[in-house]
């Protein structure tokens, strides 16, 4: 996350696993926001990522879940 420019090969490197995760979401999302909910569950992993190793409980991230799960769409649930 805070990288200078001598890690930018670093850098470019963990974009591609974060790139990859994301796509391996949208290829499991149906529909037309298959896009979009990929980007947005991507966010939400990254962030309960960053919670966690700042100390988040698993009771915080499991809440944490539990809430971005509301923005599924229900036909899909």
């Amino acid at each position: 996350m805070n990288c200078g420019p001598e890690s930018a090969e670093v850098q470019e490197w963990l974009r591609g696993f974060r790139e990859a995760a994301k796509a391996a979401l949208e290829a499991r999302i149906d529909g037309p926001d298959a896009p979009a909910l990929a980007t947005f569950y991507a966010s939400v992993i990254q962030g309960m990522s960053t919670q966690a190793r700042d100390g988040a409980t698993r009771e915080e991230l499991e809440r944490v879940a539990e809430l971005a799960m509301l923005a599924y769409p229900a036909s899909e649930r």
